[in-house]
């Protein structure tokens, strides 16, 4: 059995508190918001956004008990999902949504072969899709049993191999497609309490992108015998755009000029509680060249993630992938945000710039006031190559791990 999911606050209960300066710690919250906007070159020509809000406590995402016990009770089961995603396996169109009550192929073969495999999954579906219509307000009938043999239908929902990947199964359920918004609205009315549907932050911002018409939604349930996994998301694909790599300002997405984190942190010391995290998947091989806040190197020490900025989980090669993360701070303004990239070759060793270490003599002042934009947005070199890991901390920053 694989350790328990558990957000990215709690990585810092499990570590050795070190006393700080103002003698604050550090609090563990299962609630968590984050953002992943993926600028893909080369796969999808596209940018791609999603916004999650997730949680272990039913408390946050609230489900019907007599529904969890049923999905607890199935040690079968890996994931329930509702998307009006359309095509969300073969056979669906796009004016369908569906119902995908997901579990692996292996864990259902036995000595049997596809046959007891669709047989059993669709009779353990059957057993749960009176309660999940319940719930999503749905009349969702069956479809078919669908086995993935590529990971296609984690590429279209956005989600991890422990959702419906390569080696699932999944009975899939479908009913009219509705509207992003009016699901929303709805389903978030039901599933969320006012204290996070009021509380502002990341929730306001899915809220505006799912009156979106390219938007869609997604509710997941992951079990464990510890506790269930929620995750209630919005995600929009923007197509027929140019996309820039070289200087990214991803707020422009949103025509925001400043994040803010949600008001249910207030009070409270959670700095991996609301996470951004950028994907870029460039043509040709990039590395970061320059950031405009400071490069986070180790989440294991706690005064590193008090401050705000990026840790970089791969900041260089055929996928860049960075996390920024808000410390102390309730809001980032959109030139915090800015990252730049360059070409990058294997041989090549990668060097961050950052603004946060510029310290101006009184002589660079006046050379600067005759510079131009450009030059005044140089950064310092802070001479720092990225660990490769950074143990423990990185599990956690990654995400959850399923029960099998």
């Amino acid at each position: 059995m694989i350790k328990k999911m558990i957000f990215l606050g709690a990585i810092l209960c499990s570590i050795l508190i070190m006393p700080i300066a103002n003698a604050q710690q550090f609090e563990k919250m299962s609630f968590q918001e984050s953002v992943t906007i993926i600028y893909d070159q080369k796969l999808s020509n596209s940018i791609i956004v999603s916004i999650g809000l997730e949680t272990t406590d039913n408390k946050e995402i609230r489900f019907p008990d007599k529904l969890l016990e049923k999905i607890n009770s199935n040690e079968n089961i890996r994931s329930i999902v509702f998307t009006n995603t359309g095509n969300c396996v073969i056979g669906v169109t796009a004016e369908q949504q569906c119902i995908m009550i997901n579990f692996s192929y292996e864990d259902l073969k036995g000595d049997g072969g596809i046959r007891m495999v669709q047989d059993s999954a669709r009779n353990m579906g059957n057993e749960l899709i009176d309660d999940l219509n319940e719930v999503y307000r749905t009349n969702a009938t069956f479809h078919s049993t669908f086995i993935h043999t590529i990971d296609d239908t984690n590429l279209l929902l956005e989600t991890s191999g422990v959702i419906s990947g390569r080696g699932s199964v999944s009975a899939t359920y479908v009913t009219d497609k509705k509207s992003t918004d009016y699901l929303f609205t709805d389903l978030g009315g039901v599933l969320l309490p006012k204290e996070i549907r009021e509380a502002g932050g990341f929730y306001e911002i899915s809220r505006k992108m799912s009156q979106e018409n390219n938007s869609n939604i997604s509710i997941s349930i992951i079990p464990d015998k510890d506790e269930n996994f929620f995750v209630f998301k919005v995600t929009q694909e923007i197509k027929d755009v140019e996309i820039n790599v070289e200087r990214i300002n991803f707020l422009e997405l949103f025509d925001m000029e400043k994040i803010t984190r949600s008001d249910y942190f207030d009070g409270k010391i959670t700095p991996l509680n609301s996470v951004i995290q950028l994907i870029i998947i460039p043509e040709e091989d990039k590395q970061v060249k320059a950031i405009s806040t400071h490069v986070i190197t180790d989440l294991t020490k706690l005064e590193n993630v008090l401050k705000k900025g990026w840790f970089m989980s791969s900041p260089a090669g055929e996928m860049i992938d960075l996390r920024f993360l808000f410390g102390e701070s309730k809001t980032v303004m959109a030139d915090e945000l800015r990252v730049e990239t360059a070409p990058w070759n294997t041989s090549s060793e990668i060097i961050v710039y950052s603004v946060e270490d510029i310290v101006d003599k009184p002589e660079e002042k006046e050379k600067k006031s005759d510079s131009n934009e450009e030059d005044s947005s140089q950064y310092i070199v802070l001479g720092i190559i990225i660990a490769a890991g950074i143990g423990a901390a990185i599990f956690y920053l990654k995400g959850y791990k399923p029960k099998h």
